[in-house]
């Protein structure tokens, strides 16, 4: 009988150490912090009868739209749902990055992020809660062959070096003008 070999999948556990790798050799690469310094965006154009907000991001299109309370179809997820990708996903990021970094295998990450939200206010309905998402939870499931102690101690670095959550966590201003340079409301 032929012995075949079992056919290696990789893993996350594979990509945290060719991303250790990168990061370190990006960092060794780019010194100093001008070296990191980025413009980032995206656009979105509502222009149909639909009202569906069509986001684009470099290379990548999706879609949000609301719920038919709010006029909407439900064709996609809303902005608070859209705000709720974008923690889970960074701090889903941070995490592999943390690890890659540490030398941490895992074979999963989950980051399940939800937020309560409260509408009243744009339908002319007095409410005390309040006027952004709030309550934000992330629930975060680790697996590997690391201790429990590795793992939480992990976690609080990334929890700690999550961008998204840094930004939920302190104030910034936002510019808003329209195109032509005059602001809005001007």
């Amino acid at each position: 009988m032929t012995h075949i070999p079992a056919v290696r999948t990789p893993g996350l556990a594979d990509h945290l150490r060719d991303k250790g790798e990168a990061m370190r050799d990006a960092a060794r690469r780019r010194p100093d912090s001008a070296d990191w310094d980025e413009e980032v965006g995206a656009v979105c154009v509502a222009d149909d009868a639909t009202g569906v907000r069509k986001v684009r991001v470099g290379d990548w299109s999706l879609i949000g739209d609301g719920g038919p309370d709010i006029g909407g179809f439900g064709l996609g997820p809303s902005s608070p749902e859209l705000f709720c990708a974008v923690v889970s996903t960074c701090l889903t990021h941070t995490i592999l990055c943390v690890a890659a970094l540490d030398g941490v295998a895992l074979d999963r990450v989950e980051v399940r992020v939800r937020a309560r939200n409260n509408d009243a206010r744009f339908f002319g309905v007095p409410t005390d809660a309040p006027a952004v998402p709030y309550d934000l939870t992330a629930e975060v499931e680790l697996g590997g062959a690391a201790g429990p102690q590795v793992l939480a101690e992990l976690l609080a670095t990334a929890d700690a070096r999550c961008p998204m959550l840094r930004l939920v966590r302190t104030g910034h201003t936002v510019a808003v003008r329209l195109a032509d340079g005059l602001p809005a409301g001007a």
